[in-house]
């Protein structure tokens, strides 16, 4: 991967011009639970469906309506600081951030325009006018800026863009965030965040570039989804998510000592149907099978 230069990202700032749009109006910072102490919540832990999904009667989706422990909404995480960062912003983001008592977004970190990673971000425009948020700082893949003006040009002064690509590092008050590639659209990608703890989330996407994993060296641990548990394709179709052998398989190859699994739909694919995945004792003892991995679950906590 090319070298670049770390760009130190703009602090929250009371007097800040933002780069794309006009200066909003004076504000006031109104928090709750900020800490010194990094912390990474996973704000939500299933794929594009959650689980359980009201079309589906399996075990897996019965199991969850009646254990609400055993439910999922969509995969994102938090990064709890002094500021509070988020990547992606699910269309269940307003369970999700008042489940955790988060009163205010301060970034956010989107990997990819598809429905189940975005679609939740219309959804912070009221609210954050309405607390009087500043800006929320917003990075993006370079060549999706454009929805901002297509589909949310009304949230145009609520957000200050950063269009970023693969190798941009940015330096911000908890941490260092490095953007790579994945493999899951044509400008998905995904981060490598080092503060105490140095992790990547590449979620979604089967086995990145060349260019990805040469920087997945000495890491803590790793974040990869396995959206099926097994998996069955037609012929001639092709997946662009793991199943949860390849994934394993993916992490044996990085050889990072820990490794969550998120973005779990609890179900297998077979030729063009959904059936029941791993139950939750069953995934349990996969756990105990394969030391160091672990499947996330909606309101997991990790220190950093």
């Amino acid at each position: 991967m090319r070298n670049v230069d770390i760009k130190v990202a703009p602090t929250v700032s009371e007097n800040e011009a933002p780069r794309r749009f006009s200066k909003p109006p004076n504000s006031v910072r109104r928090l709750s639970k900020r800490t010194a102490q990094t912390g990474l919540i996973f704000l939500g832990s299933s794929a594009a469906i959650q689980v359980p999904s009201f079309h589906c009667t399996c075990r897996n989706c019965n199991d969850a309506r009646a254990n609400t422990k055993h439910r999922r909404t969509r995969a994102s995480i938090a990064l709890v600081g002094s500021e509070t960062i988020l990547i992606d912003a699910t269309p269940d983001i307003e369970f999700q951030l008042e489940r955790e008592a988060i009163r205010q977004v301060d970034r956010i970190f989107l990997t990819h325009w598809h429905f189940d990673h975005v679609w939740g971000f219309a959804a912070l425009g009221e609210p954050s006018h309405l607390a009087k948020w500043r800006r929320i700082e917003t990075y993006l893949p370079c060549q999706l800026t454009y929805h901002f003006d297509q589909e949310l040009e009304w949230m145009q002064d609520r957000v200050s863009l950063h269009p970023i690509k693969p190798g941009d590092k940015f330096r911000l008050p908890d941490a260092t965030w490095e953007v790579v590639k994945t493999t899951h659209t044509d400008h998905s990608v995904g981060f490598i965040v080092e503060s105490t703890r140095k992790f990547a989330y590449l979620v979604d996407g089967v086995v990145p570039p060349r260019q990805t994993v040469e920087r997945l060296r000495n890491l803590d641990f790793i974040i990869l989804e396995a959206t099926v548990d097994k998996l069955v394709p037609r012929e001639g179709e092709k997946w662009f998510n793991f199943s949860l052998e390849q994934a394993v398989e993916f992490w044996r190859q990085v050889g990072t000592p820990e490794c969550i699994l998120t973005h779990l739909s609890c179900h297998s694919y077979k030729k063009g149907k959904l059936l029941a995945g791993l139950t939750h004792s069953q995934r349990a003892k996969f756990e105990e099978e394969n030391l160091g991995l672990k499947f996330a679950h909606d309101g997991m906590r990790v220190e950093l």
